[in-house]
């Protein structure tokens, strides 16, 4: 006999399916298309286990922005190792995010649905949620092993600050960049990681 789940448990595994049935619709027919009722029937679930968890399609929408970062952190991590070096980590990530973004439905959520309906502050803070800690280490450490790296790293100041916004930097070039893969599809992929891959290499020689 299997053991009985905890409500703990239930209520991971019933988020879960909302959050996917959500996710699903949103991309198939975009967030404004999409009602409550058609993710809770998607889910199998009532429109009252929805409101149970989520006051509304946007409170919704923030989780289903949660996923997609968290698919995109374990794609990042299971496609290479290279964590003992900085740069080639920097690089590594920010052309899976570029692939990322060839993805339609992946465009259509994180660049075009998600800072329209939540609006920029509260979407560019899950961004950063993300990803600004990790780039700042990363940063940091670049700095250190090239030796406090070129000429426009250099007019930045020194210490956490100046690699925060150093960091802060990156990623804002990486979401212009996804931008124009996801408006111009899959073929600008390996153009705009070129073009990340000059930028990196001009702060960190």
């Amino acid at each position: 006999m299997s053991p009985r789940r905890t409500n703990a448990e239930r209520t991971e595994t019933t988020r879960a399916q909302l959050t996917r049935a959500a996710r699903e619709l949103f991309s198939e027919r975009g967030y404004a298309s999409t009602t409550i009722a058609e993710i809770s029937e998607r889910a199998g679930l009532t429109t009252g286990a929805l409101y149970h968890h989520w006051a509304g399609k946007e409170a919704l929408l923030v989780d289903v922005v949660h996923d997609i970062h968290r698919e995109l952190a374990v794609r990042i991590r299971s496609r290479g190792r290279v964590e003992d070096e900085p740069v080639a980590h920097l690089l590594h990530s920010g052309r899976e995010f570029l692939a990322f973004c060839a993805d339609p439905a992946v465009a259509r959520l994180l660049l075009l649905d998600a800072p329209a309906v939540l609006g920029y502050e509260r979407w560019r803070q899950i961004d950063e949620q993300w990803w600004l800690s990790t780039t700042t280490r990363l940063v940091e450490r670049a700095r250190a092993t090239t030796a406090g790296a070129g000429l426009g790293v250099e007019g930045t100041g020194a210490g956490a600050e100046s690699s925060r916004r150093l960091a802060l930097a990156l990623l804002g070039a990486l979401t212009y960049l996804g931008h124009e893969v996801a408006m111009k599809g899959r073929p600008t992929v390996a153009g705009a990681g070129r073009t990340y891959e000059v930028l990196l290499k001009s702060l960190f020689p």
